[in-house]
């Protein structure tokens, strides 16, 4: 019995080390050592799932199993770790078992606590069971059952860490969920033979595209490809109606700034004393006039286009304005106010 507890002891260790590299390197495939059947154990808890609960579950964390048979693993857990069975959003682990269907994982990954600003560790761990997992060929061709391929950039990964599992459902449920770190949900994946990855909170995931038909294994499950960063193929972006549309609204937007610009600095000038003749305006205008034409001499008079009457000739420097009157000065200061 003695060397059973001691073998037990010793096989933790080393899944809880297993555990801990694949928290440093996420998205790397790492092995736990092979763990024996236990004849107690429920059917749809494989051993190696086991073995990743019995490292985290015990009496002082709470736990849920997402599955149609949870009543029974959730029974065999509790009397194992003397954990506190709980709802999926209040649980501190949550156990999906791999014969769990996609709708069950997608629901316990979405769901599952996040957290607080306050309180970020408070976000619970998904341990997600696998039919396979498996590291990503260099080719990218992966056979089944693994076809899709996950890649994960992030803190502990120095460009890209890539992947080959059999389900993606909770990749979807998990960029469903839209967490802000440190809010968030750390995610286990392992399969029957002892393969684990680990997903951290600060981790960014994304499902690589099947260079066959640029989408995903799985098509019809894929969300819409992203029209800014990733346009469907074949559509071009000058004849997209909605990128017509922001043109269209820029150039009004544009065109209204720019009537703006003109009439403000289109308003007449006032006279100034002692300068004989009309009081000239100021005719200057973005893109209008702004500058003299080539050839043209400073202080030239400048003609319409019609050529019917001739322009004030512009001053090359505006002459000194003479000191008004005490009483002129009184006057224009209380038709100003």
């Amino acid at each position: 019995m003695t060397i059973r507890e001691d073998a037990d002891l010793h096989r933790a260790q080393r899944a809880f080390r297993c555990v801990l590299d694949a928290f440093a390197h996420p998205g790397t495939v790492h092995r736990l050592a092979p763990a024996p059947e236990n004849p107690a154990s429920p059917v749809a808890l494989d051993a190696s799932l086991e073995l990743v609960v019995r490292l985290f579950v015990d009496q002082a964390v709470t736990f849920c199993v997402a599955d149609s048979e949870s009543d029974a693993v959730a029974a065999y857990l509790t009397s194992e770790t003397h954990a506190r069975r709980v709802s999926l959003r209040d649980a501190d682990f949550v156990v999906v078992p791999a014969r769990a269907d996609a709708q069950t994982v997608y629901e316990a990954v979405a769901e599952a606590c996040r957290g607080t600003l306050v309180s970020p560790e408070k976000g619970a761990t998904v341990l997600v069971g696998c039919a396979r997992l498996a590291d990503a060929p260099e080719s990218g061709e992966v056979s089944q059952p693994a076809v899709h391929v996950v890649a994960l950039q992030g803190p502990g990964v120095e460009r890209e860490n890539r992947f080959a599992v059999d389900r993606v459902d909770w990749l979807r449920a998990r960029d469903a969920r839209g967490d802000e770190f440190p809010c968030g949900i750390e995610i286990v994946l392992v399969d029957p033979e002892g393969r684990i990855v680990a997903v951290p909170r600060s981790s960014s995931a994304r499902r690589l595209a099947d260079p066959a038909t640029g989408f995903g294994a799985d098509p019809a499950s894929d969300l819409a490809p992203d029209a800014a960063t990733n346009p469907a193929p074949g559509l071009d972006p000058s004849t997209d109606p909605a990128s017509m549309f922001h043109v269209k609204q820029s150039t009004q937007c544009s065109a209204t700034k720019e009537q703006m610009f003109h009439v403000k600095h289109s308003e007449p000038v006032p006279a100034m004393p002692g300068a004989s003749g009309a009081s000239p305006r100021a005719e200057i205008s973005v893109g209008a006039g702004c500058c003299p034409p080539a050839g043209a001499q400073q202080g030239a008079p400048t003609q319409s286009p019609d050529n019917a009457t001739p322009a004030a000739p512009v001053a090359a420097v505006a002459p000194a304005m003479p000191a008004a009157p005490a009483a002129t000065a009184a006057s224009a200061a209380k038709g100003v106010r």
